[in-house]
């Protein structure tokens, strides 16, 4: 058993098809989120937390509209990436730690596991009395 919260990104993948059909049976709402792992130094701290000293730090050297400084950082991170349905006593959370070198892979397939699980969303439709009142104040 691992000592990790965070599940594999195989057994994630696996469990991101069941919350949106949980989700689409009682029309809750699901939160995706994506963001990149650093692990926190609370000795000496971590560069990519000073902007003011640091600004360009942590500018990936891979960035096309920034133009980055010799010296900038090399560092690969890994990616989190949770996956939350519901609220209050009837949530379900999932979270993964993805590896930079493999992230091609697993966004082809999150991102085709996502797609499917979004077909009971449907349009917000617009009230017309809206649109009307903006159109008797132009005359």
């Amino acid at each position: 058993m691992s000592t990790s919260p965070h599940s594999s990104p195989e057994e994630f993948l696996k469990a991101v098809p069941g919350v949106f059909a949980l989700a689409n049976e009682g029309k809750n709402s699901v939160n995706l989120s994506v963001k990149r792992l650093v692990k926190r130094d609370p000795v000496e701290g971590n560069d990519e937390f000073n902007a003011t000293e640091l600004p360009l730090y942590d500018v990936s050297k891979k960035s096309q509209f920034t133009k980055v400084p010799q010296d900038a950082n090399n560092l690969q991170y890994d990616v989190l990436v949770r996956i939350k349905k519901g609220s209050g006593e009837g949530v379900v959370k999932h979270s993964t730690v993805v590896k930079a070198d493999a992230l091609d892979k697993f966004w082809k397939e999150y991102s085709a596991a996502i797609k499917s699980g979004m077909t009971r969303l449907v349009k917000k439709k617009k009230k017309k009395v809206k649109v009307n009142a903006k159109k008797s104040q132009r005359k």
